[in-house]
């Protein structure tokens, strides 16, 4: 019954996706979630198979079990694979096992069998034991994993990341080089899925052990087991590349011998690489879009990334002013922002948790739709809570920094969010430092900023975006803390796993519950817009995780250059 359950909210969260896309783009939907059926009926490949691609940001990690950011993520799963992954049709499908896991009757237990001969990138065999080493890596206090909390519900984790037990107590087991078995605290509707996650792929325990501390840094600190191999990569550089891996399980249809990635933070400077034929895609975004939305090579893509104003609650004394916090939250035109400044195919974010991601298990009703506006502009109220925090907090002037990415697209939020604020909140200066995207990390991190502006990719299930506001949760960059919420999550994780309707409904509590607070003041979901040469087949678009995959493109016969 649960499984049946998940594969219908799964397919029924594509569905809306879709349907999400066909309102912003109709044009963008027929060229993205159909271009994966298009391809299949294409001509030969081409004799030289080189793409060349760009990216917004510097590689923060190539360390898997580190990494908690989706650039990171989308340039690991080009080198580096897990059990399963999700395909053009946001499906959770076997890559390194052989099927679906064996389920015991409470849920508890998933049994998985490996693929026979599975090899890493350097000759060595990848075995169920690689699986068991990452995983305990990834809880292990030592390895500080920002994202291992997302993951307590395998047995002893959250004990094991605490200190509590050893890691040889984790609920993860080798019966045998093929055979992998995975105990976990509670039943869970979404974890099948979720062994997709970068997170949870394999690591080889000799060449990590080997590297210690700069293992991930570099690409001759680091080793895959994907389609192609991480080279070229100095660790801070704008520009590397992968070959494809000859160790490769499926290799005879990884058709790409080379990918050569560079960084472009300029959008117009994507657009002119992309005009002179030096990259295969660029990136659009503004009056951009407006200017291509009708070319042929024009691909837009819903994606389940929340943009959200991230507010230094602990460390900035005014942000623990309720009332300042709300004050914020209604003087922002999201309508405006999305519509105006981006002009992207972005909408705005009228909660935490993005349309698309699930749907009632009965009514088939989205969740976001069912919440409502949760947030909404009203610059009125604002002032009026302004006033108000103003005597509460005994200044009628104060200055915050807003930390943002130096993308073109940060830099025009940014720049969007310090014209609101110093406009409708007199007394309020906000001063931009716009900064490569690892530097943004690492400063949201260290829970020492004022504002930031943060993007958040949950899983598959919606209490991963409201995982953001519990009280111990790594990526709780404001390390607010509220009692009632996190019993509230704690129920929804544990007692609510084997009822659908009751989890459905305390997730929606949760959500209206903690932004009555204001402790995150959400944005906009955002979509990813790009141009793609006709000469590239064989991409594949998700909502779910990364928006393109191009691990199976190839250059079309006659048309490389």
């Amino acid at each position: 019954m649960k499984t049946k359950w998940k594969q219908s909210l799964l397919l029924s969260a594509a569905v809306a996706l879709v349907l999400a896309g066909c309102a912003a783009n109709q044009a963008g939907e027929a060229n993205g979630a159909n271009q994966a059926a298009a391809n299949r009926n294409t001509e030969k490949p081409a004799a030289r198979q080189v793409l060349n691609w760009i990216i917004a940001s510097e590689l923060p990690t190539a360390d898997s079990v580190k990494s908690y950011d989706t650039l990171s993520s989308s340039q690991i799963e080009i080198f580096a694979e897990g059990l399963y992954k999700i395909d053009g049709n946001n499906q959770t499908v076997p890559v390194l096992a052989t099927g679906d896991p064996a389920i015991s009757e409470d849920g508890l237990t998933y049994t998985i069998k490996l693929r026979d001969g599975l090899k890493w990138s350097n000759g060595d065999p990848l075995t169920a034991k690689d699986f068991v080493y990452a995983w305990r890596r990834l809880f292990d206090p030592d390895t500080a994993a920002q994202n291992a909390s997302t993951y307590f519900n395998i047995k002893n984790a959250q004990a094991i990341n605490e200190g509590k037990k050893p890691k040889e107590e984790l609920g993860v087991e080798a019966v045998s080089d093929t055979e992998l078995k995975i105990t976990l605290e509670y039943p869970d509707t979404y974890f099948t899925a979720s062994l997709s996650s970068v997170n949870l792929f394999p690591q080889n325990e000799a060449f990590v052990a080997a590297k210690g501390e700069a293992y991930g840094t570099n690409s001759d600190n680091t080793l895959g087991n994907g389609p192609f191999v991480l080279t070229d990569w100095d660790g801070t550089g704008l520009t590397w590349s992968y070959k494809k891996n000859e160790n490769y399980w499926d290799k005879e249809n990884v058709k790409l011998d080379q990918i050569n990635i560079q960084v472009v933070k300029e959008i117009g400077t994507g657009i002119n690489l992309y005009e002179s034929g030096a990259v295969d895609v660029a990136s659009l975004s503004g009056e951009y879009i407006a200017q291509y939305i009708n070319d042929p090579e024009y691909l837009s893509v819903l994606t389940l990334t929340d943009s959200n104003l991230e507010l230094g609650i602990s460390s900035n004394k005014a942000l623990q002013n309720e009332n300042f916090r709300k004050a914020i939250s209604l003087v922002i035109n999201r309508e405006e922002l999305v519509n105006n400044v981006l002009i992207d195919g972005s909408r705005p974010l009228t909660g935490i948790v993005p349309k698309g991601i699930a749907v009632h298990p009965e009514t088939g009703a989205d969740f976001s739709d069912e919440a409502g506006t949760l947030v909404a502009t009203d610059v009125e109220e604002g002032k009026k809570l302004w006033e108000q925090a103003k005597k509460e907090l005994g200044t009628d002037k104060i200055t915050l920094e807003l930390i943002a990415s130096d993308t073109d697209a940060a830099k025009k939020t940014s720049q969007y969010l310090q014209s609101q604020l110093k406009t409708n909140l007199p007394g309020v200066t906000i001063e931009l430092s716009n900064v490569p995207t690892k530097v943004r990390f690492d400063k949201m991190m260290s829970y020492k900023f004022d504002l930031a502006l943060g993007g958040w990719t949950g899983d598959f299930d919606p209490v991963s975006y409201l995982n953001l506001l519990y009280s111990t949760y790594e990526h709780n960059h404001a390390k607010y803390s509220d009692e009632a919420y996190d019993a509230l999550i704690t129920k929804i994780k544990t007692v609510d796993s084997t009822d659908p309707l009751a989890r459905w409904q305390d997730m929606q509590e949760a959500q209206k519950y903690i932004l009555g607070k204001a402790p995150i003041v959400p944005l906009y979901q955002g979509a990813s817009n790009y141009l793609v040469k006709s000469k590239v087949k064989g991409i594949v678009t998700h909502n779910l995780g990364t928006p393109l995959e191009i691990t199976r493109a190839y250059i079309e016969e006659g048309t490389a250059k």
